[in-house]
């Protein structure tokens, strides 16, 4: 089964075929994490932000991996995608209503604008330009 992994910028990098050592872990309370490993025959520039769908999900890889150059045009590569319940635990949500930006305050509004200043801190912060519906958001992480 191939995997196709896409650049930040939607671009096709490659198609992966992952070994028996490839997994994905999604638990309760716990990370959605996709781990890869594979061969390719050629060099593939992964860059942060670049993503796979697999089963319906999107995982998104946060850091730049160091594949290990078997021979000559023959790489080995270990790739961690992340899916959108891992991504928002690294966000800091920022309390910036009257232009302060305060990662401490009290929120005295009703739970559709708490969800709404979280999602916009999200959107700020992510290094990919994907704009996640409040709805979307609600539905992954309950």
């Amino acid at each position: 089964m191939g995997i196709k992994i896409y650049g930040r910028d939607g671009s096709l990098r490659g198609t992966v075929a992952p070994d028996d050592n490839s997994t994905q872990q999604h638990g309760v309370q716990a990370d959605n994490v996709l781990s890869l490993t594979f061969t390719h025959y050629g060099f593939l520039g992964f860059e942060t932000g670049d993503y796979a769908d697999f089963f319906g999900s999107r995982y998104w890889l946060m850091d730049v991996p160091a594949p290990e150059q078997v021979s000559d045009g023959e790489w080995k590569y270990s790739l961690r995608l992340y899916g959108i319940e891992s991504l928002i635990k690294r966000f800091l949500v920022l309390e910036t209503t009257d232009g302060d930006t305060e990662p401490v305050f009290t929120l005295t509004a009703p739970a559709r604008e708490h969800v709404a200043m979280v999602v916009g801190c999200i959107r700020g912060c992510l290094i990919i330009n994907v704009k996640f519906p409040v709805a979307y958001l609600l539905a992954k992480l309950l």
